[in-house]
């Protein structure tokens, strides 16, 4: 008698309601179609969690929590040598493969990077910066349902005492709709607000890398209401599907 073995893949699923920053603010502004999708993939996720921007978003934070003071053109000078580098790099593999897409992806964010140097400079110049891109998981909850929630840069005043707000990178390949920064924006607040940080919104910051343009929280819409109902939405669809 022969044996046969047959590999089985489990299909993973998570039990608690959770869900990405990222796919938070695309559910919140999402039709009911497009919001049940995201909530199937939130508790059914592929194995495959894509990082095309992670290179460019960690050089920016790196770059950025050094807090060169003056020359800040030095900043965009490098990324124009790395973004030159990826870009060499990434032609090295075949298209479909994620050693191309990685590198070729963050070196179009460097190079919008550099595009934006005039409406980042000011940023430079008003805070101290603090990388925080530990692998340290953050979250809240609403409703029961876990939300991620980590900004990119920690942001303090201009002698690095005290923090006063945060800023959040948003890579995509085209403009960032202003209703999903909100939606960022107020969860990243919350984030802060549950651990007695009385940050100014002002100072509460999205950049969107592709838009070309800086999302402050004390300009956005309020997301309060739509954070709790969409929540609840999710934590009832949740056992249902």
């Amino acid at each position: 008698m022969s044996v046969i073995e047959e590999e089985v893949k489990v299909r993973k699923v998570v039990v608690d309601p959770k869900i990405s920053l990222t796919m938070m603010a695309q559910l919140s502004v999402a039709s009911d179609r497009v919001k049940l999708s995201i909530i199937k993939k939130s508790k059914y996720p592929s194995e495959f969690v894509p990082g095309y921007h992670e290179i460019a978003r960690k050089s920016m934070c790196d770059a950025f929590a050094s807090n060169i003071s003056g020359d800040y053109h030095y900043y965009f000078e490098d990324f124009k040598h790395r973004a030159k580098a990826l870009a060499k790099e990434a032609v090295l593999h075949p298209k479909k493969r994620v050693a191309y897409k990685n590198p070729f992806y963050s070196a179009q964010a460097l190079d919008s990077m550099i595009v934006m140097e005039g409406i980042v400079t000011p940023l430079l110049q008003d805070y101290t910066m603090q990388s925080n891109t530990s692998k340290s998981k953050k979250s809240i909850e609403i409703n029961n349902v876990c939300i991620s929630s980590r900004a990119d840069l920690i942001l303090e005043d201009q002698y690095g005492v005290n923090q006063v707000g945060f800023l959040k990178f948003n890579f995509s390949k085209s403009k960032y709709p202003a209703d999903e920064a909100a939606v960022k924006l107020h969860v990243l607040k919350r984030y802060y607000d549950e651990r007695k940080l009385d940050l100014n919104p002002y100072d509460c910051i999205l950049v969107d890398v592709a838009g070309r343009r800086v999302y402050r929280l004390s300009e956005v819409a309020n997301m309060k209401d739509r954070l709790h109902k969409d929540t609840i939405m999710i934590r009832d669809t949740w056992e249902l599907i």
